[in-house]
């Protein structure tokens, strides 16, 4: 047994695409049930006309650094009572994209799930 769900959602007005993959297999009395998902979201635009303005923009006034470090998060988590497996693994930042005069700021969220279950202990 094999299925296979694929999702691509944009949404032009909010600044916001989606794209999703579940798959589910089985084998050899095992479940396994996997998830990708690949969240951005566009948080601001900046135009600029020369090259200061750009330099301007990439320090703040208030002394910071716009280059955010990404977060990288694994929760694992074994279930004998339910007989499965999870893993989750979430990747979030900004980066920078610059289209002819502008600059975007894009967060992103890039996450990973499974969970394998015993095929006589799963619902």
């Amino acid at each position: 047994m094999r299925e296979v769900v694929f999702r691509n959602m944009t949404s032009v007005e909010s600044r916001k695409k989606d794209i999703f993959l579940q798959e589910v297999f089985e084998k050899d009395g095992v479940i396994a049930k996997t998830e990708r998902r690949c969240f951005y979201y566009i948080k601001d635009v900046v135009r600029v006309e020369k090259p200061d303005d750009l330099r301007q923009w990439m320090e703040p006034p208030d002394g910071g650094s716009r280059m955010n470090k990404r977060h990288f998060y694994v929760f694992k988590e074994h279930s004998d009572k339910l007989g499965e497996d999870r893993l989750l693994c979430k990747i979030l930042g900004i980066f920078y994209v610059i289209v002819e005069n502008c600059v975007y700021e894009i967060a992103f969220l890039h996450s990973f799930r499974v969970v394998f279950a015993k095929r006589s202990l799963a619902k």
